[in-house]
């Protein structure tokens, strides 16, 4: 029998572009006040239910790495950075609030809409994205064979390896809502069943989980 590894995908705290709803790609800056409020949650609901990890990693970006270094000091642990783990590039996209993408990417943002996979700004794809993030979690999973290991990445990114491994096309995706910032997804694998979706967004430590999706910006 396979031992089973458990990967816990955390999205990172909020920023003050995930509350202006500019589209931040592989920019943006770190935590906001809130959001390092919610990494210290996290860290603390980890450290109190004496959840052991392995390891944890985290995309290279300041607001993932900021979040998993909370998350990592609460347990005694140092944080690895992984550029695989990163947010879809967006290209042009970055930096831009939604009104401003609408007026000058018009087509872009209407195929997006649809539910088409194009490449907003010239970045990349989600099917790129998804094969990306596909190749950091076998990584990870190969180098913590039967272990419980945190990473930590971003909403657009989970969503896609998440959508992924439900074998949900590009359209179908639309489905899942964008994991709240800091909520935890728990993927477990094994080298026969592959990978599965044990946990979906459990933000518990946030307090009310239905009060926090309602009051978050759309995604």
């Amino acid at each position: 029998m396979h031992a089973t590894t458990k990967l816990m995908l955390i999205r990172h705290g909020e920023t003050d572009d995930n509350r202006a709803q500019v589209f931040q790609g592989q920019a943006g800056s770190g935590l906001n006040e809130r959001g390092r409020d919610q990494a210290a949650r996290l860290a603390a609901r980890f450290a109190g239910a004496r959840i052991r990890l392995a390891a944890v990693y985290c995309s290279d970006l300041e607001r993932a790495r900021e979040t998993a270094e909370r998350l990592a000091s609460a347990l005694g642990l140092r944080t690895i950075a992984d550029a695989g783990l990163r947010e879809v590039s967006l290209g042009a996209w970055q930096g831009l609030g939604r009104a401003e993408v609408q007026a000058r990417f018009p087509e872009e943002w209407a195929a997006w809409r649809r539910g088409e996979d194009v490449r907003r700004g010239g970045g990349e794809t989600y099917a790129e994205l998804g094969d990306r993030m596909t190749r950091a979690l076998d990584r990870i999973s190969e180098r913590h064979a039967g272990e419980t290991v945190g990473i930590v990445s971003h909403g657009a990114a989970i969503k896609t390896l998440v959508g992924r491994i439900l074998q949900m096309g590009t359209g179908g995706q639309k489905a899942l809502q964008v994991p709240a910032n800091t909520g935890v997804c728990l993927i477990e694998h094994d080298r026969t069943s592959g990978y599965r979706l044990a946990v979906w967004n459990d933000a518990a430590h946030l307090g009310d989980a239905l009060a926090e999706a309602l009051s978050a910006p759309p995604a």
